[in-house]
């Protein structure tokens, strides 16, 4: 698997400073420390999560390869990739889509900085809708 990130989402990225970041390409499915529990949507929601390099991602086993560095995802829902995806920027609407030769994975691939975050602080407890 590999993902390529286009010049337009390399520099629409570098306000993160991706240098002591561990990025995590989601699939949200309710499973791990990031996902809202009792989500009150049943689609499928695609973000790049971005946390402190030394973060413990134990749900995040497979590692795919970016022009960015590695790019961790769960191994569970790696059914939900394609083995070649690009993340382009669309200065129009200011989205990133991803995308693969064979389809439209999300029209607007979420950026989520929690490098600053105890992760199990925001994310572990169910919410009403």
């Amino acid at each position: 698997m590999n993902i390529t990130f286009t010049e337009g989402a390399v520099n629409r990225l570098k306000r993160y400073d991706l240098s002591n970041k561990k990025m995590l390409l989601d699939f949200d499915d309710g499973v791990g420390p990031f996902s809202a529990v009792g989500s009150c949507s049943l689609d499928g929601a695609y973000r790049l999560i971005l946390v402190a390099k030394d973060t413990k991602t134990p749900d995040y086993d497979e590692k795919i390869n970016s022009n960015l560095g590695d790019v961790f995802i769960k191994h569970h829902t790696a059914v939900q990739f394609d083995n070649e995806m690009e993340v382009r920027f669309n200065p129009r609407y200011f989205t990133m889509p991803l995308v693969s030769p064979r389809r439209v994975l999300t029209d607007n691939l979420e950026v989520l900085d929690l490098s600053d975050t105890d992760p199990s602080a925001q994310f572990d407890k169910a919410h009403d809708c």
